[in-house]
């Protein structure tokens, strides 16, 4: 079967007949798009990355929907690079009224491109989702690539359809070569579709025009009749011709004036990330490859920062010179008391495994990396502290990004508080989460996001268990000082061993216990919360506990020293 392809003037065309055109039922309100955001839709159009105009495009029709239309979006490699299960719902299945508009459209302007490109689970996922629907649902893919994870799309389809699921699949290949569309438009044949083809942001919003006005007036789309074939004349003799053999193309960096020399660039495969030609210790001299299209691939530092995958799609064209800017990057600024870390980093806003980030950094000089919405993360030291998340950043195109991180927490100690090896402190937020532990301390300050949080203080691993200080207010761009100068101690005679187990009982007002902090074969002293408390004591282990103070008031700044 041939592809039912659509043009920009077939676009138009459809649009004058859609009122003669047959209606559908009136349940077939439902219209989900599939978005591409692998790595490949960096490439530029007329100056913009593909994704750029994507989501431009997208949240643009977005707007002109109405809220009738029952819409939602799923995402492909938009999170992870070489990830086949970075697939995401990122719009669930909603009409559309004023507020939901503005905050799918705020979601869409959070994409951005990396990874592969799974079509097929992505089609999976999205008609399991829409199968339960009543009317057909139109479901549309938009891809400036073919399936890279070893799938068949097009059999998928045509198996989910065959299975009696009432949808309709359209296709708009988005800056495909002839190749591409005639491997793409599969999907859309197998879909009882049609297939689009888009070179730049016009045609692409015109292809989704179209297919969103199919659904709001409740129309089939009908393909325009395939041109005549050309048929080739037979004759007796044919004409002998030369061809020329491609030579390479060359790749020519243009950095901006802070970008450092890297230890390498390279040019990767753009969906693979496989570094096919790589440029060692030749600084940003233009080198010559052989023509096709590639991914800009950066490594700063040999031990110091990993390879970083730009947005830089470059495209060699035989006997030319292709100019390759190297200017979206960001650079760390920091009041003098933030000391450098063991690593910064950067992982999609998104993407929620962890505080693992894709791209590391143990420099504080500016770094290249890809345009995009991020999530900060600071790890100070590799064994004393957790990686902490500062939250999201957006990371603008073709200009060095300031980040000015200077928001912290820093304990201050009376000189009563002892000096012990295997103690830590951790943040707690609303949740209890932890956001920041910090291990074998000194007491210096740390960086952490701003926000309201609990504070825990543990003495030792054994020795004692964890204390609530109290609550810590961290604002914006300030260093926060929290005063460990509250706590209790024990005066008792030269050489008397201490019990099994001493217990603090903080009380409410009604004499009940609120939270209860223990030291073990250890007269301390220990950092408490102000507040009434009861002591208990415990002179062997499974022994009985006798309260040896029935209640005392611990003033905030006080130290308290109990006689035995």
């Amino acid at each position: 079967m041939k592809a039912r392809r659509f043009s920009v003037l077939s676009a138009v065309l459809i649009v004058i007949a859609v009122l003669f055109a047959p209606r559908a039922s009136a349940q077939d309100n439902v219209l989900y798009f599939i978005l591409d955001a692998s790595g490949s839709m960096w490439e530029r159009v007329e100056g913009k990355p593909r994704i750029v105009i994507a989501k431009e495009t997208l949240s643009s029709l977005i707007e002109q929907t109405p809220a009738e239309i029952r819409t939602g979006i799923t995402a492909y490699g938009h999170r992870r690079k070489f990830d086949c299960s970075d697939i995401e719902e990122i719009v669930p299945l909603k009409n559309l009224d004023p507020m939901t508009k503005h905050r799918v459209q705020e979601r869409i302007s959070t994409l951005s491109a990396a990874g592969k490109t799974p079509i097929t689970d992505s089609i999976r996922q999205t008609v399991d989702r829409l199968k339960t629907e009543e009317g057909r649902s139109t479901i549309v893919l938009i891809s400036d690539g073919l399936e890279s994870c070893g799938k068949d799309p097009c059999a998928l389809t045509s198996q989910l359809k065959s299975s009696g699921i009432n949808f309709v699949m359209h296709v708009v290949g988005f800056g495909l070569t002839q190749e591409q569309e005639q491997k793409l438009s599969c999907i859309s044949e197998a879909g009882e579709g049609k297939f689009f083809t888009a070179s730049n942001a016009a045609d692409l919003l015109d292809a989704l025009m179209v297919v969103k006005e199919s659904v709001v007036e409740q129309v089939e789309l009908t393909p325009l009749p395939e041109p005549e074939p050309v048929v080739q004349k037979v004759e007796s003799s044919s004409t002998s011709i030369k061809i020329k053999a491609k030579g390479p193309g060359t790749v020519k960096l243009v950095p901006a004036p802070w970008v450092q020399e890297p230890r390498f660039w390279a040019l990767g495969d753009v969906e693979s990330g496989e570094l096919l030609y790589q440029f060692k210790r030749q600084g940003v001299s233009p080198q010559k490859v052989p023509a096709g299209t590639y991914q800009l691939v950066w490594r700063q530092d040999r031990h110091r920062s990993p390879s970083v995958i730009t947005d830089q799609i470059v495209k060699v064209k035989s006997g030319e010179v292709a100019e390759v800017p190297v200017a979206t990057g960001v650079r760390l600024n920091m009041p003098q008391w933030v000391e450098t870390p063991y690593w910064w980093g950067l992982k999609a806003a998104d993407d929620g495994s962890g505080n693992r980030p894709s791209v590391w950094f143990r420099d504080l000089h500016a770094q290249v990396v890809s345009p995009g919405r991020y999530q900060l993360i600071w790890h100070q030291t590799e064994h004393r502290t957790t990686p902490v998340n500062l939250g999201a950043i957006d990371v603008q195109m073709d200009q060095l990004n300031e980040i000015t991180v200077a928001t912290g927490l820093q304990l201050v100690k009376a000189d009563w508080v002892p000096e012990i090896r295997r103690r830590w402190w951790k943040l707690l937020d609303a949740d209890g989460q932890v956001v920041l532990k910090v291990s074998n301390f000194e007491f210096k300050p740390q960086i952490v996001p701003p926000g309201k949080y609990q504070l825990i203080y543990r003495q030792t691993k054994h020795g004692a268990t964890d204390s609530p200080l109290g609550p810590v207010v961290v604002k914006e761009g300030e260093l926060a000082q929290f005063a460990v100068n509250t706590g209790v101690g024990f005066s008792y005679a030269d050489g008397t061993e201490p019990p099994y187990g001493i217990e603090f009982s903080r009380l409410n007002e009604a004499g009940e216990v609120e939270v209860s902090v223990q030291l073990k074969r250890s007269w301390g002293p220990i950092p408490l919360r102000a507040g009434t408390y009861r002591v208990g004591y415990q002179e062997v282990k499974n022994g009985p506990v006798m309260t040896i103070v029935e209640s005392f008031d611990l003033p905030a700044g006080v130290f308290v020293e109990i006689e035995m």
